[in-house]
This record gives C-alpha cells, structure tokens and sequence, in this order.
C-alpha cells in the first residue's frame, strides 16, 4: 500500500535511475583483462548485479580472500576514474524528479553502488540540487536488501518511514522495501524482468517515469 501523506521516495540508482549496465561491464572485465582472466558477457554479470561491488568482482573472477580484496579495490578504483560515456539517465526521470520535490517531497537515493561512484554520477547526470540525501555502500555501513539505509535516510529528512517509498528495478529493491516495512515500487525499463518483480511481490509495476509520476503526485501528472 501506498502511504497516505507521501513525503519522500527513496530510488534505487543502476537500472532506476541511470542505464549503467554497459560502463559497469566494461569496468569488471577492464579489471578482468588486467588480471589475465577471461571476460565476462553481460548476460553472465546481469546475475551478480545488483548485490554490491564485491559480489559482483567475486562473482566475475572467481576469486576469493586477499586476492578479491585486491580485485575489488581496483574495481572501485578504476569505476571511480572511469568517464561513464556509455551511461544515461531514463527518459522521463529528471523531469519527475523535480515535479516531486516541487510537491514538497524529499528525493533520495539508496544504491549497493560503492559511494563514491554514486556521488559521481549523481553530479554528472543530475542538478546539485536534485537529491536530499545519497547513501551508497560505504565502510561499515549497509548493503541492500538491509533496509538500514531507508532508516538513514529517513533519519536526516526527519520523515517517518511509513511516509516513504522505494522505487527500484530489482528484487532486491523490493526486498529492501518490505524489509522497511514501506510499499516497493518495480520499474520495468532496468536490469531485470517484470516477472522477476512479479515474483518478488512489488507493489505496483510500472513501465516509465510518467507512469511513476501518475502513481505518486497523481493522474494529472504531466511532465
């Protein structure tokens, strides 16, 4: 259920907000060829993403401890430098962002993307101003479906949770969402199928940015 007075909406980033996919498989199998191990397809990585950076670099490269340590760190850092030219925001989606905050409700995000890659890319692809709040995996904190970062979130706009919702593209998303204890809201147009949202029991399917704005701020949303 949709909560009654809607005051935030937390979104997911990689397939929600921005088509990443193509950058993020070209920096696990840049990182791939600078071990020496064989590339991965992105149908191969679709299953590892969306569960942090160190599931998916164990799960491209097959390695374990120390080494995937050292792997996943040059992962990141490589991800970090990289000029995301093959990224984009979703049609629609900017647009709905500022008619939300128009409407006086807050706009976060909250994303198993390392922090500092979310932070890049919320800059390079959004107004400063666009978001209330950022949490990405970070030192000590939560990965997704932990619902610790809708808590956070909610903490520094000093919303009550139940007045919030997630938007996501996964499984994992929804997940994340029920374990808040606040409705999950599945978008079609990312990384995974609307049977898989299906499956994962989201609340509401929706297939692009104006159908979520009709869903959220009402029928007469017009971008």
């Amino acid at each position: 259920m949709l909560p009654v007075t809607l005051k935030g909406v937390i979104f997911d980033m990689d397939g929600t907000l921005l088509y990443t996919l193509d950058d993020i498989v070209d920096s696990i199998n840049d990182t791939l060829l600078s071990w020496n191990l064989p590339v991965r397809t992105t149908q191969e990585l679709l299953v590892y993403i969306g569960y942090g950076a160190r599931h998916l670099c164990q799960g491209a490269s097959g390695l374990e401890g120390e080494k995937l340590d050292e792997f996943h760190r040059q992962y990141r850092q490589r991800a970090l430098l990289r000029t995301d030219s093959k990224t984009r925001a979703y049609p629609g989606i900017e647009a709905l962002v500022y008619a939300l905050k128009a409407h006086g409700i807050k706009v976060g995000i909250y994303t198993n993307k390392p922090q500092p890659w979310t932070e890049k890319l919320a800059a390079r692809y959004f107004k400063p101003d666009a978001f209330d709040a950022i949490v990405g995996v970070r030192e000590g904190g939560w990965i997704k479906p932990e619902p610790g970062g809708i808590f956070d979130i909610c903490a520094q706009w000093h919303v009550e949770v139940k007045n919030t919702v997630m938007v996501g593209d996964s499984p994992v998303d929804i997940e994340t969402a029920h374990n808040a204890g606040i409705a999950g809201l599945g978008c079609t147009w990312g990384f995974r199928t609307r049977q898989q949202l299906e499956s994962a029991s989201a609340d509401v399917l929706i297939d692009d940015a104006w159908a979520l704005g009709r869903v959220l701020l009402g029928n007469e949303y017009l971008p």
